[in-house]
């Protein structure tokens, strides 16, 4: 339990420097950055929207791959208790 406090303690620290560095040394004002965020996901929206729906779609695969498996676990799992 000690190790993850002090983990845990180490990430808090870590993410908090990092986060006043990047206030200090970021090129460019709070303000432009979002216009220059927003103009780059106008340009890319079509990108965005499919890379958006390729990622649904995996998702979806990967919960009924990982569906099907418990189906067959569990289906051995009664087969294997039955034998005995």
């Amino acid at each position: 339990m000690e190790k993850h406090s002090h983990f845990l303690e180490g990430v808090f620290f870590g993410a908090l420097v990092g986060g006043i560095l990047a206030l200090l040394y970021a090129p460019f004002s709070g303000k432009e950055t979002r216009e220059k965020i927003k103009k780059l996901a106008d340009d890319n929206k079509e990108l965005i929207e499919d890379t958006k729906d390729k990622t649904e779609n995996l998702i979806h695969k990967t919960k009924d791959a990982i569906e099907a498996g418990f189906e067959k676990i569990s289906s051995m799992i009664q087969e294997k208790s039955k034998k005995k």
